[in-house]
């Protein structure tokens, strides 16, 4: 019960529960993706603004410098205000454009320190020209300044294109990144989503198991599913179909039961006085009563056999409880029943074809015996005069296989699925004494045995397969699988 507790309640949130195991490795992929990709969007923008700025200012700082060099020069020859109004205007617009050039976040120290000396340097000279009226100072200042500026904006726009080529590295690495983790998200999504229908057809398949062992009539299992609270609910109502099934299968077998004894004594009576009468001890018959009398015979001998096919039948259908388990050798077993049988199969020049590995197996002796006799019978009955039937023996790490093939007419595919049916009597087996019950007494001594006896296609004959458990362990472990 601990082990159940673990599922959810109901069997719709367990999908529920695998729709979302399955989505999440996605979702989470996606969410990375967006994040991965909203980073690599803003960086990307924001290089292309310090590029762009870049590029702005250095043609603006050229721009200044040459204006304001332009405006010392007038202002030698004129010796006007005017000229250095314009000197101080262009100056104000030339430290702007410095100060915002300096902020920009990958210029290193040194080249901010640099463009700071720039400044104060012109500084210097500007305070000589209004201080003292010395021009040439700040001439050679400015002169200066154009060599240095256009040094410090080549250096800036170096450092610049390389934050642009690390930036295309790191963008490759990202796509790298990305999908590796789009692949690790389906392949965690394809996990999640296989666990979840491994677990499903698991419960499925249980639920499924449940019902054709109910279909065929195998009632000693009790039933018992886990999963979800519905499926187990479920299984709890199998469990009392089941029970009720084996309630309703053992009170009829107990009627059979007694009703074949019942009947047992009266027809032994009739057929004892059908006897007396066919030996003429009360006195003579006239040929009109001696076929009356054999046909009471006949037909007396048909309801014992039929009787005793019943409870054969009936006692082959609670066999699973009364098996005795042993090791029999299932070669010599085969051999000895067709010792039994060649007399039979002589007076009619039936051979028997045999290929039989030396296997041992766990079963039980009189079952197994009844299961190749009546086979073996059934074959000789069906096999033409002079025919051939094919009995073989193999087996495999967990199996054995017992096929028997005779050269009869076969079976009509329309008869198939009723030939294991208790008193089914095909078209062609009408005119064949028997009350049809042999092939419906070894199934059920098979699926006592937890096999299978199959009906193979055959393109001559009727074809035979047996397939049963090696190892009683191995019955333990269907038991209770």
């Amino acid at each position: 019960m601990t082990a159940m507790k673990r599922y959810p309640r109901t069997f719709l949130q367990l999908i529920t529960f695998g729709h979302i195991l399955f989505a999440l490795p996605l979702l989470v992929a996606s969410v990375y993706v967006f994040i991965t990709l909203e980073t690599l969007n803003n960086r990307y923008r924001s290089a292309i603004e310090h590029v762009s700025l870049s590029s702005r200012l250095s043609g603006e700082l050229a721009e200044d410098l040459l204006h304001m060099e332009r405006s010392l020069r007038r202002h030698a020859i004129l010796k006007d205000q005017d000229s250095l109004d314009d000197y101080a205007q262009v100056r104000k617009e030339w430290r702007t454009n410095i100060e915002k050039f300096a902020q920009l976040p990958p210029l290193p120290e040194d080249i901010v320190g640099e463009l700071q000396a720039q400044i104060a340097d012109e500084n210097s000279g500007y305070a000589a020209l209004i201080e003292q009226g010395k021009l040439e100072p700040l001439k050679g200042t400015i002169d200066a300044l154009k060599i240095r500026s256009q040094k410090t904006l080549d250096q800036a726009d170096e450092i610049l294109h390389q934050e642009q080529e690390q930036f295309l590295a790191e963008s490759e690495t990202l796509r790298t990144r990305l999908a590796i983790a789009a692949a690790i998200a389906v392949v965690v999504a394809a996990c999640c989503l296989w666990t979840i229908r491994t677990l499903l057809s698991r419960l499925i398949g249980r639920f499924e198991k449940a019902l054709i062992r109910l279909g065929k009539g195998e009632l000693n299992q009790p039933i018992e599913l886990d999963g979800p609270g519905d499926l187990r609910w479920l299984g709890r109502w199998l469990e009392w179909l089941r029970r009720r099934l084996l309630s309703l299968e053992e009170g009829r077998a107990q009627v059979l039961r007694h009703v074949s004894h019942e009947l047992k004594t009266p027809l032994a009576a009739m057929h004892e006085g059908a006897s007396l009468l066919a030996e003429e001890v009360p006195g003579p018959l006239t040929s009109e009563q001696g076929r009356i009398v054999g046909i009471l015979q006949s037909n007396s001998r048909r309801l014992q056999d039929l009787i005793e096919g019943l409870l054969r039948l009936q006692h082959a259908g609670h066999a699973a409880e009364r098996i005795g388990y042993e090791t029999l050798q299932f070669d010599q077993l085969i051999e000895e029943v067709l010792e039994t049988s060649r007399l039979l199969a002589g007076e009619r020049k039936i051979r028997f074809e045999c290929s039989l590995e030396k296997l041992q197996i766990v079963a039980g002796h009189e079952a197994l015996t009844t299961i190749i006799h009546n086979l073996v019978s059934n074959a000789i009955k069906f096999s033409p005069e002079g025919g051939s039937i094919r009995i073989s023996l193999s087996h495999d790490p967990k199996q054995a296989l017992l096929d028997v093939q005779d050269e009869g007419p076969g079976v009509a595919p329309q008869d198939a699925n009723q030939i294991f049916e208790p008193f089914f009597r095909s078209p062609a087996s009408r005119h064949l004494a028997g009350v049809g019950l042999g092939l419906a007494i070894a199934r059920e001594f098979v699926i006592a045995h937890r096999g299978e006896l199959l009906l193979l296609p055959s393109d001559t004959g009727a074809h035979f397969r047996v397939v049963l458990p090696l190892h009683a362990t191995y019955l333990r472990t269907q038991d209770h699988g």
